[in-house]
């Protein structure tokens, strides 16, 4: 179904999405997923910003005197790149700090799961709102009819578009994206989303579309929203498309000549840490990043994503040994058969206390 934009102040886009069956469940997937400049966290990825982001590593709050169950989404691949489906709890191997662990919770990839699809329609990408429209279409279309979904738009305020439905349900409704305001509350957005995900039950994912530059949070911050991904097996898929360029066009509208300087400050200080902390995101939560220098390009990325999701596992298990004190837990995922490759998340960090909002 076609997407739809009107004007209203400078933007009021429609947006309906669609979905396809899928195919076959169980099934291992063949030939290598479409990948879209997936980027590995580089070595010097902290010195961009005087922020630092760990990688892989997500904090536990070790003062609660029941035992915390740790959650590791994985997927697993052979070596040629295809996803492997239809293994058993049996099949796994959790290590924590090189002590095998005794895996108390499993989900297999036959299970549904739920996603977050969030859309940055924020000013930066005022010139490319069709687009956008037409690459969230792409991803609905490829997710499951037993799967469940919300959506949710932010700019300058975090907009739900639509609560957690069953997305077959998403066929027959239009997800109305209302006008854009100023600023740009990606960190609030997130927190938000955080929240609301981890209420719900099962496998869970966010796909988060944006150019990763906050403007104006006020309840949560870049750290802070790397430190609530804690036991929470929510993969995060984090796609950066590119909008630097369109960034003259935007400071040309500034009549006044310090105002326009100061705001072109503020914005090259957040495209420097836009990057890193995508990055995070998805290295965090055993997801992956994307990088689009063209929004043309998004489409194949979610068309891996959804791939993806659809071959997921969910691994929980009680640590043996617990420590009241600061420190660094290291996570090894294993399977049995010889020549297939895990990615999971490789550690947390356990705290006595953490602030929560």
């Amino acid at each position: 179904m076609p997407c739809r934009i009107t004007s209203l102040s400078f933007l009021v886009l429609a947006l309906t999405v669609w979905v396809t069956s899928p195919e076959a469940r169980g099934q291992e997937r063949s030939g290598r997923p479409p990948v879209l400049r997936n980027v590995i966290s580089p070595t010097d990825a902290s010195q961009t910003s005087s922020t630092q982001i760990q990688p892989g590593i997500s904090r536990i709050d070790n003062s609660r005197q029941s035992p915390t169950l740790i959650t590791v989404p994985a997927v697993v691949m052979d070596r040629n790149g295809r996803y492997i489906a239809n293994l058993r709890k049996e099949d796994f191997r959790v290590y924590e700090n090189d002590v095998e662990q005794n895996v108390s919770f499993f989900a297999s990839v036959e299970k549904p799961f739920t996603v977050a699809l969030m859309l940055d329609v924020s000013g930066s990408t005022q010139y490319q709102l069709q687009q956008i429209c037409d690459a969230a279409n792409t991803f609905v279309s490829h997710l499951r009819l037993n799967d469940r979904m919300m959506a949710i738009s932010f700019d300058g305020k975090v907009n739900l578009l639509s609560d957690v439905v069953g997305v077959s349900a998403v066929r027959q409704s239009k997800l109305h994206i209302p006008a854009a305001i100023d600023g740009t509350v990606l960190y609030d957005a997130v927190d938000s989303v955080l929240k609301r995900m981890a209420r719900l039950p099962g496998r869970k994912a966010i796909v988060l579309m944006t150019d990763g530059v906050d403007q104006s949070s006020v309840a949560a911050t870049l750290q802070s929203t790397l430190d609530e991904i804690t036991e929470e097996d929510i993969m995060i898929y984090t796609v950066q498309y590119n909008t630097l360029p369109q960034l003259p066009q935007r400071l040309s509208m500034i009549k006044s000549e310090k105002a326009r300087r100061r705001v072109q400050e503020r914005l090259m200080k957040g495209y420097a840490l836009s990057e890193p902390y995508l990055r995070g995101l998805a290295d965090k939560t055993a997801g992956r990043f994307y990088k689009a220098d063209d929004l043309r390009d998004v489409g194949p990325a979610f068309e891996a994503i959804t791939r993806e999701l659809g071959v997921q596992y969910s691994l929980g298990y009680y640590p043996k040994e617990n420590s009241s004190t600061n420190s660094e837990r290291a996570i090894r995922v294993r399977v049995r058969y010889p020549n297939l490759v895990v990615r999971a998340r490789d550690g947390y960090v356990t705290a006595p206390t953490i602030a929560r909002q």
